[in-house]
């Protein structure tokens, strides 16, 4: 019964893992999250860079995943509804949660 249970909880995992899957749409969203200013404004030049971004790179679906290519490397990877940065971008992540919380009880 124990490994019935195991079995149809990893079954729902790969399940909710591959109905996540963020795609370009969802890439190009973050990417003018990420370069506003936290007001919900977007100026012409994010929107026109955020474009221009999601045109220049590769994107790559691995069922369970998606990693964002650009020039062999990968500078983003999705899974479960998230964008996460990876190499140089990391140090331009949105801030977690409770940090967001932090900063906007400071204004």
């Amino acid at each position: 019964m124990k490994t019935f249970l195991i079995a149809i909880l990893s079954l729902a995992l790969l399940a909710a893992a591959f109905l996540t899957r963020p795609g370009r749409r969802e890439f190009i969203l973050y990417l003018l999250d990420s370069s506003s200013a936290g007001d919900g404004s977007f100026s012409h030049s994010a929107i026109d860079q955020a474009d221009r971004l999601s045109r220049s790179v590769t994107i790559k679906d691995r069922l369970l995943w998606v990693d964002i290519e650009k020039d062999g490397k990968t500078i983003y990877t999705g899974a479960f509804a998230h964008w996460y940065p990876r190499g140089e971008n990391a140090d331009k992540a949105l801030p977690m949660a409770k940090d967001l919380a932090r900063i906007l009880a400071q204004r």
